[in-house]
């Protein structure tokens, strides 16, 4: 790979390119065709995606129908590996409409959504539930022994009847029909959850009509903050939107305290409006369904039916976690709130510390700990050299390489897209769309539009993010902390990509979910490498590199705000998704209402706000695969640590390529071929050490940290 030809292309992305002129798209399910095969996604409208889609279902219907009705005795290629190869025209279909609703979105398509995700979760109760096809998989399960079978093909068939059981499979013909009642319901709901957060989001500012009230905040802050008041039709004023990058630059650096006050109520009030946005009734109805649907497959309440098939063995069990983390990461926390008090007394602020405070005067106490201020650091992170470091470390440490691929459909200029080959073999394709534009869901995420299957079909996977584009023509720019979410992201990409399963049920998805953010987690680690940095960190304006002694203050600060999981705020937030969860038993819940109760009995410091209160809680309440599981990321944060601990004491470090061949070999790459548990042993030679994490950051053990 000439990575100088490649970052030549990158330095001239700035987030426009030839819009090309309008095409019409063939079929959304036909077989994506081209040089590469890809999706043409380009002139579709919100009709076709309804249409295509509605069609794709009944074609996944007459496939499902098929198997359960092959005049056949039950077999490998009968039934499970039928199933496993049906719905690939929904694949395809679905692949566009998720680019749609997630980054190209308007009212049309927001209103096929909310008639999509019922029907589709309709047909995914008809497969779980359907008594003849689960005999059939449960025949084949029964003949395991007398099979000659590969370990993919047992693993897949075992994979395909429990996931057939956590649906509902043995249920008795009233239980399924009330489950899809239920599973119908909340499908709506959570897409509501979901739109209302985003609208308030999309639609909510702050007028700033006095130009004093931005004193601290730096020129380019300024710039965006005009903009946003142009595109919001407010020219004679400033406009602070409601996102996060807009919010945390205020909340770091106005010296307003009630324009700090102002902007944080915006954000942390976010679902919390009565009227069409109110997320009250939706959460509720949400976990009383959930309880509900609980009952029916005879637990106590949601989070015992959510913990079917995950690491940690219950809800007890992730409870524990998360309170053993409580007391150190309190006591460290209590330190600092009373050194950021004297910071904020020495500055005339009057009264206590407000949440909308915090992080204010955390930024000051790094400028007084460690000479350190986060904006100096900034203009070293240009996006289209933070995308060139993430390659390049996957390169060294994995042997994956990434070619530009000119010419591809996609729904924005601003897209690009690579060939990934690893041993000069094409592994995938890795779409890249990191630029903010209306539409976009907020945020950074990482998506796999068609999964992979080793040898047959390469994986299509997408790193998104909101960076704003460089203005007046300047490079763009993010801060440290979407840097390194975009090394996270770019974690889960990679794993995707790296999939070496024959089946894609069996792919990374269907790993444990308290086990999927470990590879992402651990990517991270490569973000402050000194190597990566030489390569990252360049001044945007002056072409110099970063000075060595604002890279080691760097690395200090960031030790010293320790990752997203060993802080106050995100425990505050697991630990409520974790007891709402616990008591949704059918009944009626007032989630704000017990939100408050929760955090008083946590005595949660009011310095401190949740990272995300319940009524804007994506996690919690938009999806099911994060509802009772918030604490995913302390578990795979403590899974990611102890891992980490393989490299750092390795002799080439998180690029000895020894270890990094190790950790492709038997976790990256092999998806759900085997248990989650059985990997990480299969890496570490012993089961997770609970103490790892703490131990990285010397909070409530004394051992020597792994870093």
């Amino acid at each position: 790979m000439k990575w100088a030809a490649v970052m030549a292309g990158l330095m001239a992305w700035a987030g426009a390119g030839p819009a090309g002129a309008a095409v019409v798209p063939p079929a959304l399910t036909a077989p994506w065709g081209g040089a590469h095969g890809l999706p043409r996604v380009r002139g579709v409208t919100a009709a076709q995606l309804e249409t295509e889609y509605a069609a794709a279902i009944e074609t996944m219907r007459s496939e499902i129908r098929a198997i359960a009705n092959n005049p056949a005795p039950p077999s490998f290629e009968n039934s499970v590996l039928a199933l496993e190869r049906s719905g690939d025209a929904l694949e395809r279909v679905h692949a566009v409409y998720s680019i749609y609703t997630a980054t190209k979105s308007d009212d049309s398509i927001r209103a096929v959504a909310a008639k999509i995700a019922p029907l589709r979760q309709a047909l995914d109760d008809e497969v779980a539930l359907d008594p003849v096809l689960f005999a059939r998989v449960e025949a084949v399960y029964r003949q395991l022994p007398n099979l000659d079978l590969s370990p993919d093909a047992r693993r897949l068939t075992e994979v395909i009847r429990d996931r057939m059981l956590r649906r509902g499979a043995r249920l008795d013909p009233a239980a399924k029909s009330e489950l899809s009642r239920i599973n119908a319901e909340l499908a709506g709901l959570q897409q509501r959850f979901a739109a209302n957060v985003a609208k308030d989001e999309a639609t909510r500012f702050v007028e700033v009509r006095d130009e004093d009230r931005l004193a601290g905040m730096d020129e380019a802050d300024r710039r965006a903050a005009k903009a946003a008041a142009i595109e919001f039709g407010k020219s004679d004023s400033w406009v602070i939107r409601n996102s996060r990058p807009a919010v945390w630059s205020v909340a770091k650096r106005a010296n307003d305290p009630s324009l700090r006050a102002d902007v944080w109520r915006m954000w942390m009030s976010r679902g919390t409006h009565q009227g069409e946005t109110d997320n009250a009734p939706v959460a509720s109805a949400i976990l009383k369904l959930r309880g509900q649907k609980a009952k029916l497959f005879g637990k106590a309440n949601y989070a015992e039916l959510a913990f079917e098939g995950r690491m940690v063995p219950g809800p007890r069990a992730a409870l524990d976690l998360l309170t053993d983390a409580w007391e150190p990461v309190a006591s460290e926390t209590g330190r600092r709130l009373a050194a950021m008090s004297e910071i904020a007394r020495a500055d005339g602020l009057p009264g206590p510390i407000a949440a909308s405070d915090y992080l204010y005067y955390a930024e000051k106490l790094k400028q007084a700990r460690f000479g350190f201020d986060s904006k100096s650091v900034e203009p070293y992170l240009q996006v289209a050299r933070l995308l060139d470091a993430m390659m390049w470390a996957a390169e060294r440490t994995y042997g994956v390489s990434f070619k530009p691929l000119p010419d591809v459909d996609v729904v924005s200029p601003d897209i690009r897209v690579f060939e990934v080959k690893r041993d000069d073999r094409a592994i995938g394709f890795l779409y890249v769309d990191l630029f903010r534009r209306d539409g976009k869901q907020r945020g950074s995420w990482a998506s796999q539009y068609r999964a992979g299957r080793s040898g047959s079909v390469l994986p299509v996977v997408a790193l998104h993010s909101n960076a704003e584009p460089g203005l007046e023509g300047a490079p763009a720019t993010v801060d440290y902390e979407v840097a390194n979410v975009l090394f996270h992201e770019f974690g889960h990409a990679l794993h995707f990509l790296a999939n070496s399963s024959p089946y894609a049920a069996t792919g990374p998805l269907a790993l444990p979910w308290d086990f999927v953010e470990t590879p992402s987690l651990l990517n991270e680690r490569w973000l402050l490498e000194p190597a990566t940095l030489s390569r990252l960190a360049i001044h945007s304006d002056t072409g110099e590199p970063m000075p060595v002694a604002l890279a080691e203050k760097l690395r200090r600060v960031v030790r010293f705000d320790r990752v997203f999981s060993v802080n106050l705020d995100y425990l505050a937030t697991a630990l409520t998704d974790l007891r709402l969860h616990m008591m949704a038993d059918g009944r009626e819940i007032d989630v704000a209402a017990e939100e408050a109760k929760l955090l008083a009995q946590m005595r949660l410091p009011g310095t401190v706000d949740p990272v995300m209160r319940a009524l804007q809680s994506f996690h919690s309440f938009a999806a099911s695969e994060y509802a009772a599981g918030v604490y995913t990321y302390l578990w795979s944060d403590m899974l990611a640590a102890d891992l980490a601990e393989a490299f750092v004491r390795a002799p080439g470090g998180f690029f000895d390529e020894k270890v990094a061949k190790r950790y492709y070999d038997t976790i990256m790459s092999r998806g759900a071929r085997v248990p989650a548990s059985q990997a990480f042993r299969d890496f570490r030679g012993r089961d997770p050490e609970a103490r790892a994490l703490m131990r990285r950051f010397d909070l409530g053990s004394g051992e020597t940290r792994g870093d």
